[in-house]
């Protein structure tokens, strides 16, 4: 048993953790050069707290240095072994059909020079599509039901998570966990290193998830953790560049499938905390400022600009929301432990 504990471990978690680090830390000068290049470059908005202005200039699209190793190791892993191989094309297609939209985004934004980007209607409508293939493809590919485990609820007579099908409301329930964690963690990525580090945790979190339900995420959501950390070494205060929506974007369809594959997407509101936070203040925000005719119940949305402008440095809401991620972690994994 304990040697087939090592092999798990260490071929399907730990190798693709560093192969993706070490192809993130090449690839990122790389990328960089290329993005500066092309002038892909980040505009800072005038109504942003006054020490973002500063990041102007920066090159983003940057999460290619992350998305690129992860999407690699991920093909190349399942093509050495056949074995799950559907899970992980699950996850690809929400990983890297979510950030075409967000590729698409940036580049209308700052290739084209076109500041608004991709129109609401436009941005819906293509995650609709990739939503829908998704759960064309786990459903009807796979034939697996897109059932979720209740958190806290016990076990059921199998001694197994109590588990829960929503029928019909199973889709819009679907599209509706894809549009909240997305923009979750499009909202995240406004603070050098935010969330880069926040996601590192959550990817290692999934890739716990990965080795207690033994499911066939393990090498593509341990290549997440790796890559990621090699993108934080560009991106951390000062960053050299961003993510864009290009990162965040693909981050949310990465979380949503692993947690939909692994059946764990109630917990996304407890390890993704802040993801949550994020979105949640961006709605309290604004339907405060409608209600009161122009107060405003934050200092600015998201909520780590509420925390900039309280006297709070990039590093240390980094740090702080990261360890608000780790609890988060914790909690997550008693609600199915």
């Amino acid at each position: 048993m304990f040697s087939n504990y090592k092999q798990t471990v260490g071929f399907d978690a730990i190798a693709p953790f560093f192969a993706a680090f070490v192809i993130a830390m090449l690839i990122g000068p790389v990328v960089i050069r290329l993005l500066r290049r092309e002038h892909a470059s980040q505009t800072e908005r005038e109504e942003g707290p006054e020490s973002h202005k500063k990041k102007s200039g920066t090159p983003t699209m940057g999460g290619f240095i992350f998305l690129l190793p992860m999407l690699l190791i991920s093909l190349v892993w399942k093509m050495i072994n056949h074995e799950d191989w559907q899970e992980v094309c699950a996850v690809v297609i929400m990983t890297a059909g979510f950030g075409l939209i967000g590729f698409l985004d940036d580049f209308i934004k700052v290739v084209l020079r076109r500041n608004l980007g991709l129109t609401v209607i436009q941005k819906l409508l293509l995650q609709f599509v990739v939503t829908a293939l998704f759960a064309w493809f786990v459903e009807g590919v796979m034939g697996v039901q897109l059932r979720m485990m209740i958190p806290f609820a016990g076990r059921d007579e199998a001694g197994l998570p109590v588990m829960t099908d929503l029928g019909p409301l199973k889709y819009p329930a679907l599209f509706f966990i894809t549009l909240a964690t997305v923009n979750g963690t499009n909202f995240t990525d406004g603070v050098d290193g935010l969330c880069g580090q926040v996601t590192a945790v959550v990817a290692a979190f999934i890739t716990g998830m990965c080795f207690l339900f033994k499911g066939g995420l393990m090498p593509t959501s341990a290549a997440m953790c790796g890559a990621l950390l090699g993108y934080l070494f560009f991106n951390v205060y000062p960053g050299r560049v961003m993510m864009g929506d290009t990162g965040s974007l693909a981050i949310g369809g990465f979380i949503v499938g692993t947690s939909y594959i692994l059946r764990i997407p109630l917990l996304i509101p407890l390890f993704g905390f802040i993801y949550a936070a994020e979105v949640v203040s961006v709605v309290l925000q604004v339907g405060y400022f409608k209600l009161t005719k122009g107060k405003r119940l934050f200092r600015m949305a998201p909520i780590h600009h509420h925390f900039e402008l309280g006297g709070w440095s990039e590093t240390r809401v980094v740090y702080m929301f990261t360890l608000a991620t780790i609890f988060g972690c914790m909690i997550a994994f008693a609600g199915i432990a």
